[in-house]
């Protein structure tokens, strides 16, 4: 609060400086009056309706501050450890099943033509079907090797190596099975 000293008027803006009427420099007001019997003494609140102690409620307990159990194990060094979302690649898995796939397919054809030679199925169409069983084969041994080498690469204990390396196998046993049956129809024609 603010008063002009020169006509005596009072500002409630603390940001003026200057009295509006007259423009007299004002003087700060904040300790308020000079006249001491102002000051009146305020006398302790009288209770106004007293408390029986018969129903007097006992205050409730402090309130408990929560402390975290401490874990059983030291917590993780710095980083935690990152959750993949999918399943990391391995490389040359799938070379590894398809190669196994095929090699299956070899063997189920191979054994097609066998019965369907025994049956009196067309030979014509059983050749077809056992030249396309060996491409199938080769196509097998090609994508186990690749296998083999992408897995090699691999170090983790996971790696589809050993996969690679039945695929690969089996995919060679075919191709000299049919070799094999291919130099006996020679031999036989």
């Amino acid at each position: 609060m603010k008063r002009c000293p020169v006509c005596q008027r009072t500002y409630e803006d603390d940001t003026l400086t200057y009295c509006l009427e007259d423009g007299s420099l004002l003087s700060s007001d904040s300790f308020g009056s000079n006249d001491l019997a102002a000051t009146l003494i305020i006398p302790d609140p009288r209770m106004t309706a007293p408390v029986k102690p018969e129903t007097s409620r006992p205050s409730p307990p402090p309130p408990q501050v929560y402390s975290a159990p401490h874990p059983a194990w030291p917590p993780a060094l710095a980083q935690p450890h990152p959750m993949p979302s999918v399943a990391p690649v391995r490389p040359g898995k799938g070379a590894a099943v398809t190669s196994l796939i095929c090699a299956i397919a070899s063997f189920l054809l191979l054994g097609f033509c066998i019965i369907g030679g025994a049956t009196g199925v067309e030979e014509s169409l059983l050749g077809g079907i056992f030249i396309f069983s060996a491409v199938l084969a080769l196509v097998g041994a090609v994508l186990g090797i690749v296998a083999v080498s992408r897995s090699s690469k691999d170090v983790s204990a996971q790696n589809a190596k050993t996969l690679a390396v039945v695929a690969l196998v089996l995919n060679g046993m075919y191709l000299l099975i049919a070799i094999v049956f291919l130099t006996l129809g020679a031999a036989a024609g």
